[in-house]
């Protein structure tokens, strides 16, 4: 494992650089060619039959945009956008490239169950590695450009092939003048004040909205405000303002990306809590539902005889059932999109998994009997005999 990441370090500080000539998009495939001498065309196709697999492909290769430096750049979109160097791409580009991989991950992870996507990063992995192993020691492939002339044997600078040697004697011409570096644009902070503001009233004006026309969800609100902050990204990297709302679209981006990918079908405004412990049959509910919140149900202070069935269902949050020793519990435990489970001994965590089962308790059949039907979109269920 420690040559595997040496490899892949080395692979890094030795990247490949995306051409501004030859490319088709961003020039990753390009790049990744002219690095390891291989033929572009097999690169590219790499790269469809990888956004054939479950669109992974499509964040492979922005991920490429935003992590190779382009020809004649010193770091890359990604690397400019902190502050470590330079880059010919706009801060406002990278960002839109940036939320671009929003989506295209949305939909990688949310078509594919959580092994496939893994498993197709890993031989991803496993590609990179074999080619820096088998052919980092290659030099990228040579340029089209000319070679340089050698100049002729007593040539003055401005005349290196000798076509004119009749005139020779003449001075040499005033050297070029040094061009001076392009003057910083000064920072405009009203782009990022307008922009707040803008997106202010988008967030008011879709919770009015909403009341009345059932679109305006916290899912579109999130989108609609991404699209602001991001209009005013793109026109502060040509007015010199606007950097500060990086740190304001990235944690929406996340909420955006949680909101659409994850199967969430509640209210996330609806927050509530149970922690109930019933000491009849009959105060056990039949159903325990929440959107966001925990729900704790404590059953080992029930009668040894009856029978109870309920259910629980948590779209965001945690789920934790105590049963009896003696009791005979029937049970299905499961998390929707992504979460933990831990029912009775059984465990499973990923995406989309379930648990189900009975357990008959220390003295077997007979008793309390328990069915039990819990269900969490995101988040942690557990049924515990203790």
């Amino acid at each position: 494992m420690q040559g595997v990441a040496d490899t892949l370090r080395e692979f890094w500080a030795h990247r490949p650089v995306r051409p501004r000539a030859g490319r088709k998009a961003g020039g990753v495939a390009t790049g990744i060619a002219l690095r390891y001498q291989i033929d572009p065309v097999i690169v590219r196709i790499a790269f469809v039959a990888l956004a054939l697999a479950g669109g992974v492909g499509v964040p492979v290769y922005l991920a490429g945009w935003l992590l190779l430096p382009e020809e004649g750049d010193a770091v890359s979109p990604l690397e400019a956008l902190i502050s470590k160097g330079s880059s010919s791409m706009s801060h406002g580009q990278t960002v839109l490239l940036a939320i671009v991989m929003f989506p295209a991950l949305a939909f990688t992870f949310g078509g594919n169950s959580g092994f496939e996507v893994f498993v197709t990063l890993a031989a991803t992995v496993a590609c990179i590695y074999l080619l820096q192993k088998n052919r980092g020691h290659l030099q990228p492939a040579a340029s089209t450009e000319p070679l340089p002339v050698p100049p002729a044997p007593g040539a003055p600078a401005w005349d290196p092939l000798g076509a004119a040697p009749f005139a020779w004697d003449l001075p040499e011409p005033a050297p070029a003048p040094t061009p001076q570096p392009p003057m910083r644009r000064p920072r405009n902070p009203r782009v990022g004040l307008m922009t707040l503001g803008v997106a202010t009233l988008v967030v008011a004006a879709s919770a009015i909205a909403g009341v009345w026309v059932p679109w305006f969800t916290v899912a579109h609100t999130v989108g609609l405000v991404l699209a602001v902050l991001a209009a005013g990204l793109l026109i502060g990297s040509f007015t010199g303002g606007g950097r500060g709302l990086i740190w304001l679209l990235i944690p929406v981006s996340v909420a955006g990306f949680g909101l659409t990918a994850l199967d969430f079908d509640g209210d996330p405004t609806r927050l509530s809590s149970f922690n109930e412990t019933p000491k009849t049959v009959e105060n056990v509910r039949e159903r325990y539902e929440t959107s966001v919140g925990s729900v704790v149900l404590d059953l080992r202070q029930l009668p040894d005889s009856g029978d109870v069935k309920t259910a629980i269902e948590v779209e965001l949050g945690e789920v934790r059932v105590h049963v009896p020793k003696n009791a005979d519990v029937t049970y299905r435990c499961e998390a929707s999109s992504i979460g933990e489970l831990d029912c009775l001994g059984k465990r499973a965590e990923g995406s989309s998994v379930d648990v189900s089962g009975e357990d008959l308790g220390e003295n077997g059949e007979g008793g309390l009997k328990i069915e039990l039907d819990v269900q969490a979109s995101v988040g942690e269920v557990k049924v515990l005999r203790d």
